[in-house]
């Protein structure tokens, strides 16, 4: 964590000077006196205003040093002398870990997110079980990402947001507004299983009554997504009898979604029902007349049937559409032509597949067959 979003922070390390403290300085506490070793971060501000008094007055007190401090840890958490403000700061005052989310909420609240995300990761710097510093700083992430109008800062901040949602709950597995907030990024990556077993989790911890009326909400409306993803993640798992089963009442509601009828076709060739397999692929070619899988498959069924032609038409189709190639399409259209006897086409494609994937077994393996047919 940290290392994603460090890269926006930098630039604000200019709001911090160092300053050395005299070795005749007077301290009101001895335990303070390492300050005198090492280099103290104060704010540029502060150290402004305090330049501005009179001379008499001209004194940077022990809770601006803090300050400096708080906000250095909170911008790099690996400075040389981390480990010393550390020890400072929880002498200086017990309570430093409420004092910072105190701080870091009253910026949140002036829309000062960059500034309350300092704090907030200064406080994780601190000590990263601390329930407030986690769940704050996913919010500050999540903040900053949606105000921005940029890609980049969306796309670090959003993740950031969700690794700190991620360590919240598995440090305090009892936290339902942990769980609710994960509930979104999980739904947004379409991680719908995910989404709906976090969220569900959310409600069993307990939340408020709104939040939970927005969960029911969510949930009934990825109904669909979810039992469309656990009827592939069952196909992929080679069980197509569960999974069609899962999959086979989506495409009454759901007729428009070629994926859905991409592993109902899948799950129908696993079971060697070819004819279904072949229904599919083609409906999905209707909806959408490019989608390459759709084409590989359908050379695939037409292959396993023994009707060759169709088979390397498919395969020649969805070449078409893979500008650098497919080193899997090529294994089958390889496949095929040693089925047609069309030997040198053969070890063509075959070929072009070793150069895309040299560690294809299943090419290798072809390549092997068709050696021997040609030393026939």
């Amino acid at each position: 964590m940290f290392q994603r979003i460090d890269k926006y922070l930098r630039n604000r390390l200019d709001r911090i000077v160092f300053i050395e403290l005299k070795k005749n300085a007077q301290l009101e506490d001895k335990r303070f006196e390492m300050l005198k070793d090492i280099p103290v971060p104060v704010m540029v501000q502060e150290l402004a205003e305090t330049i501005k008094k009179e001379e008499q007055q001209q004194e940077i007190s022990l809770a601006s040093m803090a300050r400096g401090m708080i906000y250095l840890i909170g911008l790099d958490s690996h400075f040389r002398y981390i480990p010393e403000y550390k020890k400072f700061l929880y002498q200086f005052d017990g309570q430093i870990e409420d004092y910072i989310i105190y701080e870091g909420l009253k910026a949140a609240e002036k829309k000062e997110f960059y500034n309350s995300l300092i704090y907030f990761k200064a406080l994780i710097a601190l000590n990263e079980e601390n329930i407030n510093g986690l769940f704050n700083y996913a919010r500050c992430c999540q903040d900053i990402a949606y105000q921005s109008q940029e890609e980049a800062i969306i796309q670090d901040f959003s993740g950031e947001a969700l690794e700190a949602l991620e360590l919240l709950i598995e440090k305090h597995p009892d936290f339902a507004l942990g769980y609710y907030h994960l509930g979104f990024y999980y739904a947004n990556q379409k991680l719908f299983k995910k989404a709906q077993i976090t969220w569900e989790t959310s409600l069993r911890l307990g939340i408020d009554e709104e939040k939970e009326r927005e969960i029911l909400v969510q949930l009934s409306s990825l109904k669909s997504h979810i039992q469309y993803e656990e009827g592939y993640t069952l196909i992929l798992g080679n069980q197509p009898k569960q999974g069609l089963e899962k999959l086979l009442p989506l495409e009454e509601k759901h007729g428009d979604w070629w994926n859905v009828l991409f592993f109902i076709g899948l799950g129908y060739r696993q079971l060697g029902d070819y004819g279904r397999a072949i229904d599919y692929f083609s409906k999905i070619l209707r909806i959408k007349p490019t989608q390459v899988d759709a084409l590989n498959e359908l050379g695939i069924c037409y292959a396993s049937v023994g009707d060759y032609d169709k088979a390397e038409k498919h395969l020649k189709k969805a070449l078409q559409w893979k500008e650098e190639g497919d080193s899997e399409i090529l294994c089958n259209l390889g496949m095929v032509y040693m089925e047609q006897g069309k030997l040198s086409l053969a070890r063509e494609v075959l070929e072009k597949s070793m150069q895309l994937n040299s560690q294809d077994e299943i090419t290798q393996m072809c390549l092997h067959k068709l050696k021997a047919m040609e030393n026939q």
